[in-house]
């Protein structure tokens, strides 16, 4: 197999990783953590592969030649990337331990990622009551001066990336595919808003089509970057509880709130309540009680309800 040229850095040998990886393994996160990144690739690229991870990652790296050309993509797509070591790094994913990316990619203002950020998430199949809801407590945090995190998909995404935007403030979309081709198309237009203010974000590079393990994958990240996790309308097996169960073995805040006994969309939410695994929340003011420092009221805060 031909090695990879040029891989001058330790920022280029993280990027060759992320490029060729689908997740942050064990062992890959004990070799850079004893031998760095540099020689993590060269011991991938002489090593035998074993599983069928190994064997995935061997084979798109046989693929590569030089990193510049990888470098070229990114300024194709206007990507920019970013690893665990460069100082712009956002420190709230390292919470993740092994399970920590080994970088992201983003477009947009990556600045918005050393902000305080809320993620809102829920169902696809979300209601008026609960697109409303969403909106209006992403309209509010936002305007607060918090990120909104959410992952781009119709429903309870979508309208919290709308109600940050609406109120001019930052929201942040964690893809779960390359950056080169945004997903879900039918929200093109909502994605260009966000890449003109806010922000893009992915583990995988572009090239990388959205996969059904990805969507879980992602749903880690969009915990980590949040301080806490606020979920509207959850059906019994949903994305937003696998975002909910990635916040709490963080031991970040999860709120979540209350839903009609007679909608299956509230089955997952109301069961997090009921499990005391969630604060339950109907209006801004509670929210705030739970994740600002006691007696913090930010400037510009309309608690009527």
């Amino acid at each position: 197999m031909n090695k990879i040229t040029n891989v001058i850095s330790e920022n280029d040998a993280y990027l060759v990783l992320s490029w060729i990886s689908d997740i942050c393994d064990l062992h890959i996160f004990n070799s850079l953590n004893k031998y760095g990144a540099i020689e993590t690739l060269n011991l991938l690229e002489r090593n035998s592969p074993g599983s069928a991870i190994e064997k995935r990652r061997k084979t798109r790296l046989s693929c590569l030649r030089d990193v510049q050309d990888l470098q070229k993509i990114l300024v194709k797509f206007s990507i920019n990337y970013i690893c665990p070591i460069d100082p712009n790094w956002p420190k709230c994913l390292h919470d993740l331990g092994f399970n920590m990316p080994l970088g992201i990619f983003t477009k947009g203002n990556a600045d918005l990622l050393l902000n305080e950020s809320v993620s809102i998430v829920g169902t696809r199949k979300s209601s008026v009551y609960g697109n409303s809801i969403a909106g209006e407590f992403s309209f509010d945090l936002a305007s607060m001066g918090f990120n909104i995190v959410s992952g781009g998909a119709i429903g309870v995404d979508t309208a919290s990336h709308h109600g940050a935007l609406n109120a001019k403030g930052n929201t942040i979309c964690v893809q779960a595919n390359g950056l080169h081709k945004l997903y879900p198309s039918n929200n093109a237009f909502l994605f260009e808003k966000i890449n003109k203010a806010g922000l893009m974000v992915s583990q995988y590079p572009p090239g990388r089509n959205p996969a059904k393990n990805y969507f879980l994958d992602r749903n880690r990240i969009i915990a980590a970057l949040s301080k806490s996790t606020l979920v509207i309308e959850a059906g019994e097996i949903s994305g937003a509880l696998s975002t909910a169960r990635h916040a709490l073995r963080m031991q970040r805040l999860v709120l979540a709130v209350p839903g009609s006994i007679n909608s299956k969309s509230s089955v997952g939410t109301n069961e997090l309540i009921r499990n005391r695994e969630a604060e339950s929340v109907t209006n801004l003011q509670q929210v705030l009680e739970l994740i600002l420092p006691l007696g913090q009221i930010p400037l510009g805060a309309s608690l009527e309800r």
